[in-house]
């Protein structure tokens, strides 16, 4: 019997020999062995070195995301090329989302065909697109085309990155690579949110030029393909060459071939469940769907992504001691902070402990918000800090889960056969959610008062909490093989410490 690493100091396992144990290689078993040590650094550069483009890619969606906070305001002051109405504004706000819808049907066809890099490829090549048309745009029409293309670009990250990374990783630092990718792309947005307001629009266009071209380089020369698809495709020996890259290890590793064989017993199991809909109907499939579709599709509707879009123009609205600008600044300094400090809280509390925390306090944020635009208090007084208060409350909260879980739960939970129909489909859903969302924000805020959006949001994040509690499974520590196990009921998970 082959032994692992203990990696235990004062009772707590070290992240290297976690890795090391996942990787398997043989050696003394005291955690300070030199061959410890080289092995899990060498999982550590290997898998940097794969996922590089796809944290590049995030940050690019970020610099996307973060855009139209800055830009809109820029263009309805007349400080920019041209000027937009409020309805111009939500239409160049709300594209983005049919953009995703497209982006997902474009992703989904290449997704099998191609491969996961070469779907990755379109994110970069869209988002250059997008900054090149922005840049060039003299009328709304050119924006509303430039922000179709951003959509669908960020439709490829949200549907297959966290994918891509599930397939790649060890199961010890899957959590932390998925939660990493939502570091860079708050990054980004941070970027755009710190820079966007204090330069020209032009200027301010070409900032998503930068990291969607580094994002290209870094996927064409780094990014590996993923064993999953390889084996899928029956490409045994490729697949052996891409699992040895992706460790660090050498293709002759009794521990290679262990892993090697494990995604190809995972495969067949999944392709022995017969025609794509026998295997959509199988009860693992369905559980897993109904899970992370429904949290995935309805993401939008905890508040995050039309927040983070109106940002300087919720606290024009609500007022806010420190500027609309800087009170913006300030939200996502948090934000980041939060999505860092989510890091270490990922694999020790589990998905769905962050989830439902995280739903918790989106609703008590979003619930303070909603009341005290509804009281319409003196603003000038000591509640003018309630608002800034109330949704660094939220973007802290949805930070710690329900921004980072969502998608990280639905590449966890879908079988291979299922990911081609099931990843798209639940982002188109998503897209339609986020364009009514969208859409509907500041329309429904001058029909009954500004409160009546954020009283929804808070209404939706109570639901959620209810939902996560009761019905989403743990797959905190779990390989994709355990995972599929769980879910079908035909094998008891491994206890983790």
């Amino acid at each position: 019997m082959r032994r692992r690493h203990s990696g235990v100091a004062d009772g707590k396992p070290s992240l290297r020999a976690l890795l090391s144990r996942d990787c398997r290689l043989p050696g003394p078993t005291k955690r300070t062995s030199s061959a410890a040590m080289a092995a899990g650094k060498a999982v550590w550069m290997a898998q940097a070195r794969s996922t590089a483009g796809s944290m590049m890619v995030a940050a690019s969606c970020g610099v996307a995301v973060g855009w139209a906070s800055s830009a809109v305001v820029k263009l309805q002051d007349r400080t920019g090329p041209f000027q937009l109405t409020d309805d111009q504004a939500s239409w160049v706000v709300s594209l983005n989302d049919v953009g995703i819808l497209l982006g997902s049907l474009l992703s989904g066809l290449c997704f099998s065909v191609l491969g996961r890099r070469a779907t990755l490829l379109l994110c970069p090549l869209l988002l250059l697109g997008w900054a090149a048309l922005t840049f060039a745009a003299t009328a709304p029409a050119f924006l509303y085309v430039a922000r179709l293309l951003s959509g669908a670009g960020m439709a490829v990250h949200f549907v297959y990155g966290n994918v891509y990374l599930a397939e790649v990783s060890v199961r010890s630092s899957r959590g932390l690579l998925s939660l990493l990718t939502s570091l860079f792309a708050m990054a980004g947005t941070l970027l755009q949110f710190c820079v966007g307001p204090y330069v020209s629009y032009r200027t301010q266009a070409w900032l998503g030029a930068l990291p969607a071209a580094a994002a290209l380089v870094l996927l064409l020369l780094f990014t590996v393909e993923s064993p999953y698809y390889l084996a899928m495709r029956d490409r045994p020996d490729e697949m052996l060459a891409a699992l040895a890259r992706l460790r660090g290890c050498s293709v002759e590793s009794d521990a290679l071939r262990d892993e090697a064989h494990e995604i190809e017993r995972t495969v067949e199991r999944q392709r022995s469940a017969g025609s794509l809909l026998a295997a959509l109907c199988s009860p693992a499939s369905r559980r897993a769907a109904s899970v992370g579709v429904v949290v995935q599709a309805t993401a939008p509707l905890f508040g995050e992504s039309v927040l983070m879009a109106y940002a300087q123009k919720i606290f024009i609205i609500s007022g806010s001691p420190l500027g609309d600008a800087q009170s913006a600044i300030v939200l996502y300094v948090a934000q980041a902070s939060a999505c860092l400090a989510c890091t270490a809280l990922v694999d020790r509390w589990g998905r769905r402990t962050l989830l439902s925390v995280s739903c918790l306090g989106n609703c008590i944020g979003m619930a303070v918000l909603s009341a005290y635009l509804g009281a319409s208090p003196d603003r000038q007084g000591p509640l003018q800090w309630i608002p800034l208060a109330s949704l660094l409350l939220f973007v802290v909260s949805c930070s710690l889960g329900a921004n980072p879980v969502p998608g990280l739960l639905l590449a966890e939970l879908l079988p291979q056969r299922a990911k081609p129909l099931m990843a798209p489909l639940s982002m188109m859903l998503f897209s339609v959610t986020a364009f009514a969302v969208s859409k509907s924000f500041l329309a429904l805020g001058e029909a009954a008062g500004m409160f009546a959006p954020f009283a929804v949001f808070a209404a939706w994040n109570a639901l959620a909490v209810a939902f996560t509690r009761l019905f989403v499974p743990e797959t905190k520590n779990k390989s994709l093989a355990e995972v599929y196990g769980m879910l079908s009921g035909r094998e008891e998970a491994p206890k983790q410490n």
